[in-house]
């Protein structure tokens, strides 16, 4: 635990400066929000929509930017002074997983409070139990199901990569890996969607979705893949809970492999 919590200083020591300026960034974007002065309330909720949208988008990659950058710390002891023996493989991608996904549930939540705002903004009356989805639930989901099986695939890339660099060019296996994702998550996609609700759904925002339920627009779409997946026999079911322990667990593999990989490149 000891040499975990030092490999988890050392990363914040290291990408203080990342975490610091992606939080920081969200004043501007509060900022931008506040300019937007539509006399449509729906077109300017829409806007500060795309805004929190770009925020987000922005973010995710910054963070993977910045959990990306791997560098041979074990190499020629340079920590053992601080840990009197190596340190494992597996600590190292665990203290340097936490601290971006540490940073990445900060940053959720406050665009989660931003978003609270505009839709105040909006004239929008929401129940305590909302303001929690939107401060908490809705971020904490959004991160367990993209933002942490992302960051833990582009760690396990650059630990891929920079395994092959020991005896040739990383770019290639990288370029095969890249290549290779997206019909591997797009086959993951499907299989969750078939398997979703087989838990009972987490009603999440649960005054929206019963006023979705009943609206007109989604009366008119009763057919449609989209309104069935939250909405059944004019029902508001939640959101399914499946992708989330799926993209979990499928975080936690791919967070194993590159700590193997780590020991068996600079062990």
């Amino acid at each position: 635990m000891k040499r975990f919590k030092t490999l988890l200083w050392l990363e914040y020591r290291r990408s203080r400066v990342w975490a610091a300026a992606l939080i920081g960034s969200l004043a501007f974007w509060a900022w931008g929000m506040h300019q937007v002065r539509l006399a449509e309330i729906g077109e300017r909720l829409g806007v500060r929509a795309g805004l929190l949208t770009g925020a987000a988008l922005i973010g995710v990659l910054v963070l993977c930017l910045m959990i990306g950058r791997i560098r041979g710390e074990t190499r020629q002891g340079q920590y053992q002074v601080l840990l009197l023996s190596p340190p494992s493989g597996y600590l190292h991608v665990l203290a340097r997983f936490a601290f971006a996904l540490i940073t990445a549930l900060v940053y959720a939540v406050i665009i989660g409070g931003l978003a609270w705002w505009a839709v105040s903004q909006a004239g929008v009356i929401l129940t305590a139990g909302s303001v929690g989805d939107i401060l908490f639930s809705v971020p904490l989901y959004l991160v367990g199901t993209t933002v942490a099986p992302l960051l833990a695939w582009t760690l396990l890339l650059m630990v891929f990569i920079s395994a092959y660099r020991v005896s040739g060019p990383g770019w290639v296996p990288g370029v095969v890996m890249v290549l290779g994702t997206p019909f591997l998550f797009r086959w993951i996609g499907e299989w969750i969607v078939r398997i979703s609700y087989t838990l009972p759904g987490w009603r999440m925002l649960n005054t929206f979705g019963i006023q979705m339920a009943h609206s007109e627009e989604a009366t008119s779409m009763a057919h449609s893949e989209e309104i069935q997946f939250l909405i059944l026999n004019g029902e508001y079911i939640g959101v399914p809970q499946e992708p989330l322990w799926i993209m979990l667990a499928i975080t936690v593999v791919m967070l194993l492999i590159a700590g193997r990989i780590w020991e068996e490149v600079e062990g």
